[in-house]
């Protein structure tokens, strides 16, 4: 399904409300959701486990992430909770900081946002840069009643001084917006320019919209095409599906609608709402050199059903191709989509659904169409497994 055209807002502001929420997570899993996860088999575990036992921090912390990624048979986060908690009484911040986003996701313990809280700060009070900016996060938008945009600030300025390249995606987003700090594009594009240093997915992503539409930079479309690949070959949905957007329409890259269409469809297998809309597009115009409303329709019902912002012409546009559809074609459409959303399902909208050193494949809570006048509108952002909790105002332009 693909993407469509609505009217254009301040790309930083847009995009600091949006990752209030987003960066939280991402921030807790950035290097290891490329991993692969290698089982433990049952005699090294169980000298694993015997040692955590007897009060290995190690051991502790290896058996906890055992138990969170499934290496040690199916995954369990009860067990992984007791054991992070063990391994977090002694002191270790990264076992802290996961028993947080546990509690936050209600995943092996009763949800409780203040108790999260609560384990962030124990591990942000040692200098843990992911602790310091999920807290960060969590004061920013009010999580368990701890709203403080000061004090968030100042985590996420020492997290992202120490390093942690999606605090430094985050701070540059909050000098973009300046509903944080006083709008400084300047410094904005600084930091998300230190975010990619070394090729950071989402850095690399954002700094594509930046200099595609010029937004504290001078535009230069294929700058951002570049960026927009260096992302989408990490396998980073968002990129994936405004690099579609590029060849579907020729645009610093040359047109190529069948691997428009295959970029789309990746990032579709991702979860992504706006490539569900996308691909709508695509198969209303034929992309792959076939035209088929009943497919257009299905994924246009997956991208109602995914939460993702749709534009009110592509919410025109498929109301009527709904009247255009036999009651066979509804019937299909509806049940191919049901069907896809089943296994893509979209995250509980608040909570943090990975942990650090736990594959995205390992995680329940895991899972990131239209045709107007021939148009494919310019996507700025997808819908992934987290929703802000204000309300969006862009999803795409043009």
């Amino acid at each position: 399904m693909s993407g469509m055209s609505i009217s254009q807002t301040r790309f930083a502001s847009f995009f600091l409300r949006y990752f209030f929420i987003t960066l939280a997570i991402s921030a807790s899993i950035s290097h290891l959701a490329a991993t692969v996860v290698k089982p433990i088999g049952e005699p090294q575990f169980s000298k694993l486990l015997a040692k955590a036992e007897n009060g290995d921090l190690t051991a502790q912390v290896q058996v906890a992430k055992a138990y969170a990624s499934g290496r040690a048979g199916q995954v369990n986060y009860q067990e992984a909770a007791r054991w992070f908690r063990k391994a977090g009484d002694q002191g270790e911040p990264d076992s802290q900081t996961n028993l947080g986003v546990l509690y936050f996701q209600g995943n092996g313990v009763e949800r409780n946002e203040s108790e999260a809280i609560r384990w962030f700060q124990r591990a942000a009070a040692s200098g843990y840069s992911v602790a310091q900016h999920d807290l960060a996060v969590a004061y920013l938008n009010g999580w368990g009643g701890h709203k403080d945009p000061e004090h968030a600030l100042d985590l996420m300025m020492r997290s992202a001084t120490a390093g942690l390249e999606i605090s430094q995606v985050k701070l540059g987003l909050m000098y973009l917006s300046g509903d944080v700090v006083p709008r400084d594009t300047e410094l904005g594009i600084k930091w998300l320019k230190r975010g990619a240093r070394h090729d950071f997915p989402l850095a690399n992503f954002l700094l594509g919209i930046s200099y595609e539409n010029g937004d504290g930079v001078k535009a230069n479309l294929g700058k951002a095409a570049e960026l927009y690949s260096k992302a989408a070959n990490k396998g980073f949905a968002p990129a994936q599906n405004n690099l579609g957007r590029l060849y579907l329409h020729g645009r610093a890259v040359k047109q190529d609608k069948r691997e428009a269409m295959r970029l789309f469809s990746v990032a579709a297998a991702q979860g992504n709402g706006q490539s569900y809309l996308n691909l709508a597009l695509c198969a209303l115009t034929g992309c792959a050199g076939v035209i088929d409303a009943t497919a257009a329709f299905a994924w246009y019902l997956s991208a109602e059903a995914s939460g993702v912002p749709i534009p009110q012409l592509f919410h025109d546009k498929f109301t009527q191709l709904a009247i255009e559809l036999d009651e066979h074609q509804i019937s299909k459409a509806q049940s191919d989509s049901q069907a896809w959303i089943a296994q893509h399902p979209s995250a509980d909208s608040r909570t943090p659904i990975q942990l650090r050193h736990v594959l995205d494949a390992a995680l329940a809570a895991k899972q990131q169409p239209r045709t107007i006048d021939n148009e494919v509108f310019k996507t700025l952002w997808q819908q992934t497994p987290y929703m802000p909790l204000h309300t969006l105002n862009r999803d795409s332009v043009r």
